[in-house]
């Protein structure tokens, strides 16, 4: 299993795999992932919203339901199902993986969605 590098630049190059879970989960899941010793990145976002008459600043996933992880895709997939998780898969079936640095993953990430 592969171990986290909390030393990790944002320009450093890894695959990462996206993982779907439930809207609202995405942090149970990250830090689940964390403890098993894999490195997860969830892009975040603030967001403003109209709650009780007032607008509220909160910070939510900038996809709702996904998250990245770097780490061997068998392993990842047994723990990921474990916790009612999936890896997202390409049109041709193969887990989705992108190979990138933190900073630029949102933007190859949202690039592959609009394929």
């Amino acid at each position: 299993m592969e171990k986290a590098n909390n030393m990790m630049t944002d320009n450093e190059m890894m695959c990462w795999h996206a993982l779907y879970t439930a809207p609202k989960s995405e942090h149970k899941l990250m830090q689940c992932l964390n403890a098993a010793g894999y490195t997860t990145y969830c892009p975040m976002q603030a967001v403003f919203v109209k709650w009780k008459g007032r607008t509220r600043k909160v910070i939510a996933p900038l996809f709702s339901g996904c998250l990245f992880v770097v780490g061997n895709v068998a392993e990842v997939t047994s723990l990921a199902s474990s916790q009612k998780a999936a890896i997202l898969v390409d049109k041709e079936g193969k887990s989705l993986s992108i190979e990138a640095g933190k900073a630029e993953l949102p933007a190859k990430f949202a690039q592959l969605l609009k394929l």
